[in-house]
């Protein structure tokens, strides 16, 4: 009899089970030929009494290296090793020839997405003026105690398997719950579609609405994820302007009596990249030629829960009466951006429309970590999460404003934004913001160069989107200490 003691040495005090710690040692000694295919392995008894661990660790094991085709276990005679192991070594194909290397092209053509640029590096190890929130406020406990319930209760089971391509159903109903108190909506959970992320919703609703051709309006600025996604669509782009009261209107009703206009794509809180607010009376107004020349208002509204000053401006949506209006959300803002949670909000007819598109796409979402940021806005920890959220924020920003108007009053030119993470900011003619962030950048300070934000034929624009929700006040400090050094030479 093989020293099963000697050659299955436990530890204890390894994070790694007991029962896989014997099934992966008598798996490594089959690979060595210690032990050898038709083996018979010692009864389960014998075993646990010579590695001292209960007889049913020992089970545990052997049911684990039987599932994985290891041994073979016969009635009334025992387990053997199989004389057909789990292939180790994949065979070559007989015809295939040699690579030497991993290859870099492709030996056929395809389609190359002109509208995209290769993405740079996020760089979220250094620190600097980032878009976006800081997931040190993350409620990282609340999410795993979440996740832990659903998988750790049978009837969570579940969320393991296929589900619904609309999404789960307690997400829904606590979005709707959430879209009809908060932003004076009209919706049932058979309103709201769950996405990967807003930017997955809108890439969907540009295939199901937007034919090559047709035209879509946005702001002058806009997000440049967006614009590509519509482009990649087929649609001719109309940029109008932006001002201190969002995307001018008057202006969207001139291009309407001269084309036919399919699409009117905005974030109106807060405009992406200017921060701005689309007024009250705007709102109305635009709803007004929706129905009168029939485009369609698609809503991204990614900023709505960073509110910091008065009451937000309800939704454009909140005053459809006709179904003109798409509502667009994300949550990978609201908790974490890895948390790929976004939704829209539209008629029954489009959402149906949506479904059936998912289905060749990826089939469903996430139905575990859906049901778990149910059970979060269930027990009020989102709500929780936003009002210290915003509280820190609130605190950033004033922080980050007050010093930029104190250090750089003439070379940077902003106003302090109502809500978001991020300050529009215009810098003086004579710093180039381009060498400004190359130059940051040997000084491990990040800053976005604002060519994003830049369209081929507008004029160039010398401006930024500077975060500030990403760094504490004393990260902030240092750099806008070092953003200081470096515009004064």
């Amino acid at each position: 009899m093989l020293p099963w003691k000697s050659i299955l040495q436990l530890q204890k005090s390894s994070p790694l089970p007991v029962y896989l710690q014997i099934s992966n040692g008598i798996i490594r000694e089959i690979k060595t030929g210690v032990i050898k295919p038709g083996m018979k392995m010692p009864g389960t008894r014998d075993l646990s009494h010579m590695l001292k661990v209960h007889r049913q660790t020992v089970v545990k094991a052997f049911d684990e290296l039987d599932a994985q085709g290891w041994i073979t276990s016969i009635p009334s005679k025992g387990s053997f090793v199989s004389e057909h192991l789990p292939e180790i070594n994949p065979r070559k194909l007989q015809s295939a020839k040699e690579i030497p290397k991993p290859l870099n092209s492709t030996g056929y053509s395809f389609r190359v997405n002109q509208y995209i640029k290769v993405p740079s590096l996020p760089l979220r190890n250094i620190i600097g003026f980032h878009d976006g929130p800081d997931v040190r406020l993350v409620p990282a406990k609340q999410i795993a105690r979440a996740y832990w319930s659903v998988v750790n209760r049978k009837s969570g089971l579940h969320h393991l398997s296929y589900g619904y391509e609309i999404g789960n159903y307690e997400l829904r109903k606590v979005l709707s719950e959430e879209l009809n108190c908060s932003r004076g909506m009209q919706t049932t959970p058979d309103h709201i579609f769950i996405s990967r992320g807003s930017q997955m919703g809108v890439f969907m609703l540009t295939q199901i609405l937007i034919s090559p051709g047709d035209n879509v309006i946005v702001g002058n600025p806009n997000y440049y994820y967006t614009d590509r996604t519509f482009m990649f669509a087929g649609a001719k782009l109309i940029r109008v302007a932006m001002d201190d009261s969002g995307i001018d209107v008057e202006q969207i009703e001139q291009v309407c009596r001269k084309k036919k206009i399919r699409v009117v794509f905005l974030t109106p809180h807060h405009h992406y990249p200017t921060t701005v607010t689309l007024s009250a009376a705007r709102r109305m107004k635009l709803i007004s030629l929706a129905e009168k020349y029939g485009f369609i208002i698609i809503e991204d509204d990614y900023d709505y829960d960073f509110h910091y000053e008065s009451s937000p401006i309800l939704p454009l949506a909140s005053a459809d009466r006709n179904g003109m209006v798409i509502y667009v959300g994300t949550l990978s803002k609201t908790i974490a951006p890895a948390l790929r949670l976004g939704y829209v909000a539209a008629p029954k007819n489009l959402i149906q429309e949506l479904c059936k598109l998912r289905q060749v796409i990826d089939i469903q979402g996430d139905p575990l970590l859906e049901e778990a940021v149910a059970q979060l806005f269930s027990l009020g920890e989102i709500r929780r999460h936003m009002k210290k959220a915003l509280k820190e924020y609130k605190k950033r920003r004033d922080f980050v404003c007050g010093l930029l108007k104190e250090e750089l009053p003439d070379a940077i030119q902003f106003k302090m934004p109502e809500g978001g993470l991020a300050i529009w900011a215009k810098f003086d003619e004579k710093i180039p913001l381009n060498d400004l962030s190359v130059n940051l950048r040997k000084k491990n300070i990040i800053l976005s160069s604002g060519a994003i934000h830049n369209v081929d034929d507008m004029p160039k624009l010398n401006a930024t989107r500077m975060g500030f929700g990403w760094m504490d006040t004393r990260e902030a400090e240092r750099a806008v200490d070092i953003l200081c050094d470096v515009v004064r030479g």
